[in-house]
């Protein structure tokens, strides 16, 4: 289960796929796939995928220990064909940033 944590400091990307409401499906499935072969890359702890209601965006949130951890996976050899697949069906802004505040139901 994915877990927001301020305490933690992770490092934390969320990355927006603008895409066509005929891709996003396809996308959010390859997005979904990378997720996957990520979880057993070391300092990965969890990843969640969001799909717009309007079918123009996937959004991915993805925590790691630390950048460090995060910069070796996207160095990966054998990932390096799933992003080329992600850029073919739209186009991702990524944002690098840390968790400043949760809230959830007690």
């Amino acid at each position: 289960m994915a877990r927001i944590s301020v305490k933690d400091e992770y490092f934390t990307t969320i990355n927006v796929f603008s895409t066509t409401p005929e891709h996003q499906k396809r996308l959010a499935e390859i997005v979904v796939e990378g997720a996957e072969a990520m979880k057993s890359h070391p300092g990965f702890v969890s990843a969640s995928i969001h799909l717009s209601y309007d079918g123009t965006r996937v959004v991915g949130y993805a925590q790691w220990a630390s950048e460090a951890d995060f910069h070796g996976m996207r160095a990966r050899a054998d990932l390096q064909g799933h992003f080329e697949e992600v850029h073919e069906l739209g186009s991702i802004e990524s944002i690098a940033c840390r968790v400043a505040y949760t809230s959830d139901e007690d």
